[in-house]
């Protein structure tokens, strides 16, 4: 009996448990979806009313971390010269002025000793053409002679400003090379605050000054380059917002705006280049080059929506359910074709106005309509 008694009561169970996770069709006699109270409690079902909520026309990009034009240092030589010294590694961070590279070599060296000469000439031909200025008043030198004296001194001054203004450009004192004592070596500095991207050099290394010997970023001037598609590109504009995410990591989400706006299409990628300036970079984790994917809010505005749980799809159609009425612990709904228009954090915006009745908002994933 005690078996018996035990069989009994788990077929009881098992039919409670199927009756609680029933189906729920739509009745052919009246044309209504009956719901009863006991179904409508155990399915947590919910209704509601259709709500305001802000949708926005949501451009896709992908796009990288950059630094802006003046974050950016590639560095190289003034001269062609042998690196004697590296001060600083890839990844360090430097401050602007900071020495990078001790170089020397024998265009350095002369530069330095062209300088001196040219300073001792230009002070003789000064001299000569003061002196013949003098002679020609006194109508004692020429005219030709003049215009010699003179065409050699402004000669030697041009090349002696050109070998001044490069020598100063390095760094250098030039009172110190004019009498004579050279400089061995000179210095290449950081010319902004960053760290140390790239070393493209090695000691002993002979280096011209066309080849890049080091770059230096300023991680607080990135920003990002978007790729935008050119059927798009007519609803950029400055000053929108752009959310985006690193590495294909959506559960992080960071922030941005606007500010460029490109004018040329890539051919090959059929897209135009943005710019937007990311808000609060200095606390962001970013590195330059990074790969960047997003959306970019080009307008928004309200209208009423329903929540996703709230869609019921039947073939290639989705409908909602309005409730008609409730008598008996009966709830009567009928099933409503939605004209859906766009979505936004898992609600959907309805372009019929529903609010003189009340919908099934939750619970009707059980529900099956024809």
């Amino acid at each position: 009996m005690k078996i018996f008694s035990y069989i009994l009561l788990s077929i009881g169970i098992i039919i409670l448990s199927c009756n609680s996770q029933e189906t729920i069709e739509e009745t052919s006699d009246s044309g209504f979806i009956q719901i009863t109270k006991a179904q409508f409690e155990s399915e947590k079902m919910l209704l509601g009313k259709p709500e305001y909520s802000m949708f926005a026309d949501i451009i896709s990009f992908t796009g990288v971390v950059i630094p802006d034009i003046n974050g950016l240092a590639q560095i190289s030589l003034p001269l062609p010269g042998l690196i004697n010294k590296i001060n600083y590694k890839p990844g360090q961070s430097v401050t602007k002025g900071a020495v990078l590279f001790e170089v020397s070599g024998n265009d350095f060296l002369d530069m330095q000793k062209d300088f001196a000469e040219s300073f001792a000439s230009l002070t003789r031909l000064e001299s000569d053409f003061t002196r013949t200025q003098e002679l020609h008043k006194d109508n004692i030198a020429t005219q030709k002679d003049l215009i010699l004296a003179q065409t050699s001194y402004y000669a030697e001054k041009a090349k002696y400003n050109a070998l001044r203004m490069k020598l100063q450009a390095i760094g250098l004192n030039v009172s110190k090379i004019e009498n004579g004592d050279f400089y061995s070596s000179y210095l290449i500095v950081s010319p902004i605050n960053g760290f140390v991207a790239q070393i493209d050099a090695s000691i002993g290394q002979y280096m011209d000054p066309q080849q890049k010997i080091a770059e230096v970023i300023d991680i607080h001037s990135l920003q990002l380059r978007l790729d935008v598609f050119e059927n798009n590109i007519q609803k950029i504009k400055i000053g929108q917002t752009v959310d985006f995410y690193l590495n294909g990591n959506k559960a992080n989400v960071y922030n941005a705006k606007i500010f460029s706006v490109g004018k040329t299409i890539n051919q090959e990628s059929k897209s135009v280049q943005c710019f937007a300036q990311i808000t609060k970079s200095e606390d962001l984790n970013l590195v330059n080059n990074q790969f960047v994917e997003g959306s970019i809010y080009a307008s928004s505005d309200t209208a009423l929506s329903v929540p996703e749980t709230a869609i019921l799809q039947s073939g290639e159609e989705q409908y909602i359910l309005l409730l008609e009425k409730q008598e008996n612990e009966l709830y009567f709904f009928s099933k409503s074709k939605l004209d859906k228009g766009r979505t936004n954090n898992k609600r959907f915006e309805i372009k019929q106005l529903l609010l003189e009745k009340q919908i099934l908002l939750d619970g009707a994933y059980n529900i099956q309509i024809e």
